[in-house]
């Protein structure tokens, strides 16, 4: 197999099969021994039977080809089948696998996956969950056990193929290219090798990212994508052979407009009219919502969503025909436009001013316009090699005359990294690689746009930084695999960077903002509050740690954490306290958080769970770098053990959209930095309307915490009143009951003391510390101003609450005071009654 940029061979001089029987000090050729196809041989597998070594089989690439078996270790050979099925695109399959204990059980993959069970003369077909199949894995002491793997990821089988584990547990997909749209939140958009297109989420407002927001935009598994900056429900995507496609969401409608729709499938690029890669480039125009861009050997564009197509550049590649021929070799063609050379391979139009447009081909060349195409430039980089594939080039958001490239020679064995700068439209360029391992080739680079000389290079191996536009790179893995990395794009309005991989799928980095702050004096100090990133009320937050996450759940998409997050140093763990508090726009004290360990009450396990709520997230104080989030909630309602409600919430109300103050403060010493919760831009909700929200709930919280503040202090002292009922003493016995009993009277109005488990409340009806925290649940359910029916049962449930209350205070006052003299008179210690929270 002889591969380059424009061109394979699977056969030819040197192919065949060689044996050895000395582990490999010597071979000898048994390509043409007796029965072996005679003439060009091309790609072979091969595989000896287990249950008989003397059995071997040979999937042979050849004119007259297909599986031969030999069962006296390779002298002789009998051609046994000759299916298509089994051998078509050799040099892509031609796997063979023998079974370990029958000899006459031998399978075959390809786009399918065979089993033969009579020695390989016929084969029929056992289904797997994805097509494409590679390799095979048979258990030697059970075949009915494999492991198969194809291009969607890995099966397993316990019952010899008859059914497989999922694929969909493994995010595993290989993209292209990355692309991201506008809305709120944005979705994300790739292209999977062997699997469909896709538009996912960025986020929800759940415990994941499901398969529900993912769905297949058009287009085919090579492409780019680029999403209307108008609408993007509609979706251009495309594949190889130059396929185009504008997909309507709503509609379902997909509707073809390549720029020359003539079928060239299986010929080589010289057929074309327009020469397309197997991934060309498409991208709407920065500054023209209506202007589409699509790369050949010339660039086109359309400005009537692909009705009709204009050439806006001469050949802007090396057009050297004798790199356009048909591709696969002596034996079988193969023509993808993989191979397809020449073409321009990536371009962009400048964000900053409108016309200048770069390209870059995949034989080696740069060009540039600065009128929309009219006049161009070739401004390849004189040192960088000829016929090189310019994989990306980034036009600079803060200058039209800086462009960054990202090219790659892998193809023709030469991994080293090939990144360039240019500050003149392409005058002169740099080669900015300090810091990039000489085998870590290089496929994309891009500046943030939101801070001028951050740069972020995807290689083979990772992920690298530069904090100094190019001049000197780190690695910037973090949690990423080591993986290829194929494409990345920022997204400006909400400061992120999204990662496209090679067989890991996507990730996101969700504040790129600290990278703008670390610099090497924060080290040197004994605290540093970083500035935290403005973040949105979107969704319902969470508790404790602010949500986010993925759910628990497997192939589930991770979610950014829920709330504001804020990062801080510590240069070493600190002897005392260290406390979080955040405070809105009026200085006022919204919530706060500590390192030391949080008191958790007491109190009998329950039968079920209860309302028992966790408590409040705890600041970490290790040194070095910590990270806690905010969920944008104010304290939550207090809560006793055993709690059982129903469709009640207990949790702090949701802060309104504005401007607060984190103050960290670190043995003694406060630091602050201000942030802003932004409204989620797609509601209509005012300024007055969240007050009215958060004004109310509070209210709601407060009374509700009042209410079982209520029950503690009856809980308490009716403890206390046990001991003395209990007493020999009649007097003191009965004046105990007497008052227990006039406390339950009280806590049975203001809760449920029937329940025991979750749905008791269908048996018991539910008192007035529910029903508040159903109002507010149902006042913090959305974004909008509370209904005026909960204003109305609020103030209903609150009157009827302090009524129960007012009576319990006079319990604890007039009713205690008589029982305590009582006791007192005998010489017995009085009843503490706990002291009613302000």
């Amino acid at each position: 197999m002889r591969r380059n940029p424009y061109h394979f061979d699977s056969g030819g001089p040197g192919s065949g099969l060689f044996k050895s029987t000395d582990g490999g000090d010597t071979w000898t050729d048994i390509s043409h021994a007796p029965g072996m196809p005679r003439g060009v041989e091309g790609r072979i597998g091969v595989t000896v039977s287990p249950a008989n070594p003397e059995r071997v089989w040979a999937l042979v690439e050849a004119a007259d080809g297909g599986v031969f078996r030999s069962d006296n270790a390779g002298r002789t050979w009998t051609k046994v089948n000759e299916q298509n099925i089994l051998r078509q695109r050799a040099w892509y399959y031609d796997h063979i696998f023998a079974d370990p204990q029958n000899a006459d059980t031998v399978y075959a993959l390809n786009t399918g996956m065979y089993r033969s069970i009579d020695g390989g003369r016929t084969f029929a077909a056992i289904r797997t969950p994805h097509g494409d199949n590679h390799d095979l894995w048979i258990a030697p002491d059970n075949p009915q056990r494999m492991i198969e793997s194809n291009d969607g990821g890995a099966n397993i089988t316990y019952d010899g193929g008859r059914t497989w584990s999922s694929i969909n547990n493994q995010p595993t997909a290989q993209f292209y290219r990355v692309a991201l749209d506008n809305d709120f939140p944005y979705n994300i958009y790739g292209a999977q090798q062997d699997n469909s297109t896709v538009r996912t989420a960025s986020r929800t407002a759940g415990g994941g990212i499901t398969d529900h927001e993912w769905y297949d935009v058009g287009g085919g598994e090579s492409g780019w994508i680029a999403p209307d900056p108008r609408d993007s429900q509609i979706v251009y995507a495309g594949s190889y052979d130059g396929l185009l496609t504008r997909q309507d969401h709503r509609t379902g409608q997909s509707r073809d407009i390549n720029a020359w729709p003539d079928n060239t499938m299986g010929y080589g690029a010289e057929a074309m009219k327009y020469r397309f890669q197997w991934s060309y480039p498409i991208a709407f125009s920065p500054h023209d919502p209506k202007t589409l861009y699509i790369g050949a050997n010339v660039l086109l564009k359309t400005t009537n969503e692909g009705q009709s197509w204009d050439v806006i550049s001469p050949d802007l590649t090396r057009n050297d025909k004798s790199k356009m021929g048909t591709s696969g070799g002596p034996i079988t063609q193969d023509n993808t436009s993989i191979e397809y050379y020449c073409t321009i391979f990536t371009f962009m139009e400048s964000p900053v001013t409108k016309g200048v447009i770069w390209t870059g081909s995949d034989d080696g060349l740069v060009n540039v316009t600065r009128d929309g195409g009219k006049n161009w430039t070739n401004v390849t980089p004189k040192d960088m090699p000829e016929w090189i594939q310019i994989n990306s080039i980034d036009a600079s958001a803060h200058d039209a005359g800086t462009a960054y490239v990202a090219a790659t020679m892998y193809k023709s064995d030469d991994f080293r990294p090939y990144l360039y700068k240019t500050t003149d439209y392409g005058q002169t360029w740099k080669k900015i690689v300090n810091g990039i391992p000489a085998g870590s080739f290089t496929r994309v680079v891009r500046e943030d746009p939101n801070h001028k000389g951050l740069l972020f290079a995807g290689t083979e191996f990772g992920l690298y930084i530069s904090y100094d536009a190019g001049e000197n790179w780190k690695p910037f893995n973090l949690n990423i695999p080591v993986t290829p990395i194929t494409d990345v794009a920022f997204h400006k309005r909400d400061q992120e960077l999204v990662v496209a991989t090679q067989g890991r799928a996507f990730y996101v980095l969700d504040d790129v903002p600290l990278l703008y702050q670390l610099n090497d004096s924060v080290s040197t100090e004994e605290a540093h509050l970083f500035q935290p990133k403005s973040t949105y009320r979107f969704g319902g937050g969470g508790r404790g740690g602010g949500g986010g996450g993925r759910g628990g759940a497997s192939g589930v998409g991770e979610n950014p954490a829920g709330g504001a997050v804020i990062n801080y140093w510590l240069k070493g763990r600190p002897q005392g306290e260290v406390t979080l508090e955040f405070l809105d726009s009026a200085g006022k004290m919204v919530n706060k958080f500590s390192s030391r360990a949080p008191v958790v009450p007491q109190g009998p396990p329950p039968e079920e769970e209860d309302f028992r709520m966790p408590p409040p997230a705890r600041v970490n104080a290790a040194a070095g770098m910590n990270r806690f989030v905010w969920n944008l909630r104010y304290p939550d309602a207090t809560s006793f053990p055993g709690m059982i409600l129903w469709a009640g919430s207990l949790t702090g109300p949701r802060v309104p959209p504005g401007t607060y103050t984190i103050r960290l403060t670190v043995d003694g010493k406060t630091q602050s930095q201000t942030f802003e919760v932004k409204k989620d831009p797609r509601l209509a909700t005012t300024p007055e309307e969240y007050t009215k929200q958060v004004t109310l709930a509070l209210q709601v919280r407060d009374k509700l915490s009042d209410t079982n503040e209520g029950v503690i202090r009856i809980r308490e002292v009716r403890k206390q009143l046990d001991e003395y009922a209990r007493r020999d003493d009649k007097r003191v016995a009965d004046a105990a009951k007497a008052l227990s009993a006039k406390l339950t009277a009280v806590e049975e109005e203001l809760y449920q003391t029937k329940n025991r488990a979750s749905e008791d409340p269908l048996n018991f009806p539910i008192k007035l510390n529910n029903k508040l925290a159903h109002v507010l649940g149902l006042v913090e359910g959305s974004d909008n101003q509370p209904t005026q029916q909960s204003y109305m049962v609020y103030e209903d449930l609150a009157t009827r609450v302090n009524g129960q209350l007012k009576a319990l205070d006079a319990l604890m006052t007039s009713d205690l005071t008589a029982f305590n003299k009582l006791i007192h008179d005998s010489n017995a210690p009085a009843i503490q009654a706990p002291a009613k929270k302000q």
